[in-house]
């Protein structure tokens, strides 16, 4: 008969374990999450394994923060909104043929879009 090997685990969303609870080399995983986890020899706990698993929600959702620019590559930005529904607004960016910079004021403010014949005249006096 076979012997099976069964790290320690969890199935609490987030949680990781405490190096307290490891010997050093010793794996855990939290089944929800579908993470690995170690204790080193000098008794930090880290995450093992691919970053493949790791998204921006995930991130978002932990309330990581970051000093990196955020790369999409073809990606668009969806704002659903407050009510999840057939509605969203999509930022968007046209193929680009050189290195382009936008940059947002810092104001608070309406971004006026084109075609608003206000913001025109406002903007460029016409």
């Amino acid at each position: 008969m076979a012997t099976v090997i069964l790290p320690k685990r969890s199935e609490t969303a987030l949680a990781v374990p405490s190096a307290g609870s490891l010997e050093a080399g010793e794996l855990a995983m939290n089944i929800t999450d579908g993470k690995f986890y170690t204790k080193t020899s000098g008794g930090v706990v880290k995450e093992i394994g691919g970053a493949g698993a790791v998204t921006l929600q995930d991130v978002t959702t932990s309330g990581a923060v970051t000093n990196n620019d955020i790369v999409l590559d073809g990606s668009d930005l969806v704002f659903e909104g407050a009510l999840a529904n057939a509605f969203e607004t999509t930022l968007t960016v046209e193929e680009p043929t050189a290195d382009r910079i936008i940059t947002l004021p810092n104001q608070s403010g309406v971004v006026a879009m084109d075609g608003d014949a206000l913001a025109y005249s406002i903007v460029f006096g016409g």
